[in-house]
């Protein structure tokens, strides 16, 4: 990929401990955030990721209102200029939750709940298509929110990275039913590696080359689950974990993307 004709996409899994945080960048220096992690590190991880003078995140993307996804987002919102939010707009009674509302309507960004068909645009021939929630979930109160996970796909070229949250077997098993593409050569692995996500079925859609498994060190879950990491050397996929690997950057040009 050595000379590169134009600027290439940049997606980064940051290492936020036991979380999740992925940047996108595309050619024409647009940027997405999708979750903040646990806690403040995220300000960290930007200030390497963009430059000092960019204080300006075209769009958030909140997974599900969890307070490993959640938390960091709120401390972006203090620190930097967000264009625009989507999330699935689930009830969600936490105090963390509740700042972020407050944060999102003093500032007055405008806000859009996830649906699947929404596309965000970020560059020519780059785009993220939401996959799930099927169907608005606006003001509905779920027992588990991460039956709410957004899932993502993201295009550029030949380039597909399914980027999944927290999302967990039965979110599965309704994207693997609504007979959308789910082939994609990069899988964010649902929900940390947690045994309850990344089922074998949805790796036979999947069919990824490359599985990022964003989770803490020495986490009290037992994340990644054996049983997953085993599934995932069954199909072959290379594994990167943030808890061994530290942040996981991909550059991409329109045919692939190389892990530097």
């Amino acid at each position: 990929m050595g000379g590169w004709q134009q600027a290439p996409l940049k997606i980064v899994f940051f290492d936020v401990g036991q979380g999740n945080s992925v940047f996108i960048e595309a050619p024409n220096k647009n940027q997405i955030l999708i979750d903040g992690g646990p806690g403040s590190q995220i300000l960290n991880k930007l200030g390497q990721a963009m430059p000092f003078f960019d204080r300006d995140i075209d769009a958030l993307v909140l997974t599900h209102p969890d307070a490993d996804h959640l938390n960091g987002l709120i401390d972006v919102l203090k620190k930097y200029k967000v264009d625009k939010i989507i999330e699935p707009c689930v009830v969600d009674s936490s105090a963390a939750y509740g700042e972020w509302n407050k944060l999102i309507e003093e500032k007055k960004i405008y806000k859009t709940c996830a649906k699947f068909g929404q596309k965000i645009k970020l560059d020519k021939g780059v785009e993220l298509n939401i996959l799930y929630p099927l169907q608005s979930l606006e003001s509905k109160s779920l027992k588990n929110t991460n039956d709410a996970s957004i899932a993502a796909k993201l295009f550029y070229g030949e380039n597909k990275i399914l980027l999944t949250g927290d999302t967990e077997e039965k979110t599965e098993y309704q994207l693997i039913n609504s007979g959308v593409d789910l082939k994609s050569q990069i899988l964010q692995v649902g929900h940390h590696g947690s045994k309850s996500s990344t089922s074998e079925n949805f790796l036979k859609a999947v069919n990824p080359e490359i599985a990022i498994i964003q989770v803490g060190k020495n986490n009290r879950y037992g994340h990644p689950a054996q049983e997953v990491l085993g599934r995932l050397k069954n199909i072959s996929a290379k594994i990167f974990r943030t808890d061994l690997d530290g942040d996981i950057e991909f550059l991409c040009d329109e045919h692939n993307c190389e892990s530097q």
